[in-house]
Order: structure tokens, then C-alpha cells, then sequence
């Protein structure tokens, strides 16, 4: 599963708890793992733009 896909999921998540009036630590806990994944998704974003650079660069 890449990792816009599980981001999607993870608002998904975020946003139902929300709407059920979940604890405040089930929602901090889901707003860090979302966090990560948006790190993760940019790094990789980031990642794939430098690469493009390099080998037009070659």
C-alpha cells in the first residue's frame, strides 16, 4: 500500500473517531500517525524530484 493511500485511510480514521467523540488520546495518537505519513509522503515526493534531477543532469 503506497503511502498516499494509507494517508487517505488515516483522515479517514481521524475524521469518523472525531464525529464518534472518541478520547482526546485516540485522536492525538491518529493525528501523529498521519503526521508521519505526510513526512514520509513528501520525503518520498522529494526523493523521486531529485532523482528527476540527477539523470536529466547526466
Amino acid at each position: 500500500m503506497d503511502v498516499k493511500t494509507r494517508l487517505d485511510i488515516a483522515r479517514n480514521i481521524l475524521n469518523n473517531a472525531t464525529k464518534m467523540n472518541m478520547s482526546g488520546d485516540l485522536l492525538l495518537k491518529i493525528s501523529r500517525k498521519i503526521d508521519r505519513y505526510v513526512m514520509e509522503y513528501y520525503s518520498e515526493s522529494r526523493e523521486k524530484k531529485g532523482g528527476a534531477r540527477e539523470e536529466a543532469n547526466v
